[in-house]
């Protein structure tokens, strides 16, 4: 299977499942628990129905929309994802130029491999910068200074990852970042020998929002779930996303709400 026969969502999810070693394919594919959520989400797009208004003339059709203040030729854009270069050796950079070729959002994760400083000088589309808030308020501080001098638009704090999720598929398959060879994964990691070749000559690994302040998910192995507990701050409140909101002082955005009463308190 090559990408040229890829027709929709499902045909990439089986090439990826091709490519990459059995972990790291199984981190971006997985979700915590026992993933009821995770298939709840899925299958509500099955639930929703295109009703179209017919006989409106469609030889010129306008998908664009604005979203803070920057106008998109999409009605959506590139959610941030973390780790990206595990996934292909271009990681953030690709997504990056892809957004951009489209003109649309790019959302980059603090736990991008790329830095805010090279997405900026690759692209002029508007971006997006989720922010975890971390115990160590340097780290915190670096995070928005780097993202505000990179000029990004927006700045988005998570607010539903307090603590990691229980991933499952992650504790059967060893998954850590950087990944590391287990007896259970090496037969994974030897039958895709060019994600192997890619990941050892491609650049280093890094995460460079953090690498000057944690350990954590840069010089040592770590699970994704283990960073979460350890590094976030699990007293974080409103307060601290409104002095956040007062330090970024551009757009801003909370990032997993999912209450009434909690959307109508952020407004």
């Amino acid at each position: 299977m090559k990408l040229k026969d890829c027709h929709n969502f499902s045909d990439f999810r089986k090439l990826a499942k091709k490519k990459l070693p059995s972990p790291i394919f199984h981190y971006i594919d997985g979700a915590a628990d026992d993933e009821i959520t995770y298939r709840r989400n899925t299958s509500s797009f099955n639930d929703v129905d295109l009703v179209p208004n017919v006989l409106r003339g469609v030889e010129n059709i306008d998908l664009s929309t604005t979203i803070f203040g920057k106008k998109l030729d999409l009605p959506f854009y590139c959610a941030p994802t973390a780790l990206q270069r595990l996934f292909h050796y271009d990681g953030e950079r690709a997504v990056g130029k892809a957004a951009q070729k489209f003109n649309t959002m790019f959302g980059v994760s603090a736990l991008a491999t790329v830095s805010v400083e090279e997405i900026a000088s690759l692209i002029n589309t508007p971006k997006m910068f989720q922010f975890y808030f971390h115990k160590d308020r340097g780290l915190n501080d670096s995070c928005l200074e780097r993202a505000k001098a990179a000029k990004f638009d927006v700045l988005a704090l998570t607010v539903d990852t307090i603590t990691g999720g229980n991933r499952e598929r992650d504790l059967r398959t060893g998954f850590t970042s950087p990944p590391k060879l287990t007896l259970s994964s090496l037969y994974s990691f030897a039958t895709k020998p060019m994600w192997g070749i890619n990941y050892l000559t491609k650049g280093k690994f890094e995460l460079p929002h953090l690498q000057d302040y944690v350990k954590e998910g840069t010089s040592t192995n770590t699970s994704i779930g283990n960073y979460f507990s350890t590094m976030l701050d699990q007293s974080m409140s409103w307060n601290d996303a409104e002095k956040l909101c007062s330090q970024w002082g551009g757009h801003f955005a909370l990032k997993g709400v999912m209450s009434v009463e909690d959307a109508k308190k952020s407004s």
